[in-house]
């Protein structure tokens, strides 16, 4: 489910997740002719749920946090992916400002890989689970 709800958020094309619980040879056949398919025919899927809330959430993230994500803002701003503004300017003005303290190099470097380990951290139970399995 966080498979296919990753492609869809991002516009990807999901042919299908391949594993070794049954026959992996067959598995990876049906995905690869899905996969020949959709290029063949230049296949677009619709978005499903996932597709458009999940467009809808990171919408008025970046919105909210485009002194920071000023690329992602340039981005959405181009591609007309902002259907409507939010009017939550205390929050949008304090991410100018952590936009401004993070262009400077000695915050950056004293900040590190944390923003990376913040936006992992959701997922951190279920990777340490999948790591006590194997």
């Amino acid at each position: 489910m966080i498979i296919e709800a990753r492609s869809e958020v991002g516009g990807n094309f999901l042919a299908g997740v391949a594993c070794d619980e049954t026959d992996p040879d067959a598995e990876i056949d049906k995905l690869a002719a899905r996969l020949e398919y959709a290029i063949d025919y230049k296949y677009v899927q619709p978005r499903n749920f996932y597709g458009v809330g999940g467009l809808k959430i990171f919408r008025d993230l970046i919105w909210i946090m485009r002194g920071l994500m000023k690329e992602d803002h340039r981005f959405y701003k181009k591609h007309g992916l902002y259907d409507f503004p939010q009017k939550q300017k205390g929050t949008i003005l304090k991410m100018y400002l952590v936009g401004a303290l993070m262009s400077s190099p000695k915050l950056k470097a004293k900040v590190g890989n944390k923003m990376n380990e913040g936006m992992i951290a959701p997922y951190r139970k279920v990777l340490e689970l999948k790591a006590d399995e194997e």
